[in-house]
């Protein structure tokens, strides 16, 4: 793909120490399986006009193992163009970026909860989003003006809005409930809170 794109100079990082020695032919490779592949690199390096290899800690290969990944549940035949990914770096950690302020001041689940409390649509929605907020609601509960989502265990959570998310993220995150935390934990950690 990079001959394709006319690239001349390659870089090409790895966290496999074994993998890096062996491209570079300072050790030898053993394993019959991995001849072809070794014998296929060599073959590519030749029709560049440079080429590096560098290892790196598999700490320091976390944008790696995320594109392997999803290269290997993507279907692809030989001939197939893939257009390049652009890959932007966030300023702020991911769960940050899902929540965005609700448009016209209606919550997100605004619908569901009129449902339930007054068994009315919305004058706009047609039959497929009725049927969608029908299905939604039955994992729902409405108590006076609180709308709480069931949980497979038979919990209960507190359906929260865009700005009572942001905050309690920032006051779980910040360490009132503990110790700062990445994104996964934080999200356990709000749901065991038991909000939605």
């Amino acid at each position: 793909m990079d001959l394709d794109m006319d690239v001349h100079e390659l870089l090409v990082m790895g966290d496999s120490d074994l993998l890096i020695r062996q491209a570079k032919s300072k050790w030898e490779t053993r394993d019959i399986k991995l001849i072809p592949y070794r014998q296929c690199v060599q073959d590519l390096s030749k029709r560049f006009k440079s080429i590096k290899y560098r290892y790196i800690t598999r700490f320091h290969n976390e944008l790696a193992d995320t594109l392997a990944t999803l290269a290997s549940m993507l279907p692809y035949t030989g001939n197939t163009h893939i257009n390049p990914l652009k890959i932007q770096v966030q300023n702020q950690h991911d769960y940050c970026n899902t929540i965005k302020t609700e448009l016209y001041g209606d919550s997100w689940y605004h619908d569901i909860k009129r449902f339930l409390k007054i068994r009315e649509y919305l004058e706009h929605a047609k039959g497929d989003k009725k049927r969608t907020i029908r299905r939604l609601a039955d994992g729902f509960f409405l108590n006076g003006e609180i709308l709480y989502k069931r949980a497979p265990d038979s919990n209960l959570l507190t359906c929260i809005d865009s700005i009572e998310a942001e905050w309690i993220m920032s006051e779980v995150h910040s360490g009132v409930c503990g110790s700062h935390m990445n994104g996964y934990v934080l999200v356990k950690k709000i749901l065991r809170a038991g909000y939605y």
